[in-house]
């Protein structure tokens, strides 16, 4: 019984991840991209890494995700007992849900 249930979870897809290489997910050009990090000097040395590697990570700033991806297809906000949060869904092959909360994204959903 233990195993089907790792394997629905398994299945289902639903991974919290801290770190997600996501090149197929980037819209920015390599010119967009040197263009943004000169124009942002302040931006944190995660940020511009994540940019310039095609990744995310659990702490980039909001406005880096949405450098990165653009217009989310779908947002909502989530009130929780410690903070109001926002979902941010982007969908390729895979669906990507950032959570965000005091504008930094805190984590990270992949589904297949």
């Amino acid at each position: 019984m233990k195993f089907r249930t790792v394997k629905l979870l398994f299945v289902a897809g639903a991974v919290l991840a801290g770190c997600a290489a996501s090149k197929d997910f980037i819209k920015p050009t390599q010119e967009e991209i040197d263009s943004y990090i000169q124009t942002h000097p302040d931006l944190p040395e995660l940020d511009k890494s994540c940019i310039y590697d095609g990744r995310f990570e659990i702490g980039i700033k909001q406005e880096t995700l949405y450098f990165l991806l653009g217009e989310p297809l779908k947002q909502e906000k989530v009130q929780q007992p410690w903070a109001l949060q926002e979902k941010w869904t982007y969908k390729k092959r895979d669906q990507k849900i950032f959570i965000l909360e005091d504008k930094h994204v805190v984590g990270i959903l992949e589904k297949n």
